[in-house]
C-alpha cells in the first residue's frame, strides 16, 4: 500500500491517430501516395479516406480517372466535375446525373499525413 503518486493527475495519453483522424471502420482505409497530387499532397503522403461520406462541394476525392488513382477536387457550384489539383486547367465535367466508366470515386479524403522533413523552408525573409 501507500500513497498514490502525485504526478499521477499529470500522466497524458499517447497521440492516438485513430481518434485524431476517426480512422477505423470498413468505410475507412489509409492511400499513400506515389507522386506529387497537389496542394502539398507529396510522394509518400498519407491519405486517410473514408466512403461513407457523401461529397459535397470543395471535397477532396480519391478518384480513379482512366485507369489513373488521383486526388481531384468536386465542384457543384456554377460548373458541376472534377478539377484537377495539379493543373488548375484540367477539369472533367459531368451533367446532373453522373455516369461515366471511366471515372471510380474511391472516396472523400479526410485527412493527410504529410512527410514534412523533406519540405524546404525559406526562413530567410526579403528585406
Amino acid at each position: 500500500m501507500g500513497f498514490p503518486s502525485p504526478a499521477a493527475d499529470y500522466v497524458e495519453a499517447g497521440i492516438n491517430l485513430n481518434e485524431i483522424c476517426h480512422y477505423g471502420g470498413p468505410s475507412s482505409r489509409l492511400y499513400v501516395t506515389d507522386r506529387y497530387q497537389g496542394q502539398s499532397i507529396k510522394a509518400g503522403s498519407t491519405l486517410v479516406i473514408d466512403s461513407s461520406i457523401k461529397p459535397v462541394d470543395g471535397h477532396l476525392l480519391l478518384a480513379r480517372v482512366d485507369g489513373e488513382l488521383g486526388v481531384w477536387r468536386l465542384v457543384t457550384i456554377l460548373r458541376r466535375g472534377l478539377e484537377s489539383l495539379i493543373d488548375k486547367d484540367t477539369f472533367i465535367m459531368f451533367g446532373d446525373e453522373f455516369m461515366d466508366d471511366a471515372i471510380e470515386v474511391e472516396g472523400v479524403i479526410t485527412h493527410a499525413i504529410l512527410d514534412m522533413r523533406n519540405d524546404v523552408f525559406d526562413d530567410t525573409p526579403c528585406i
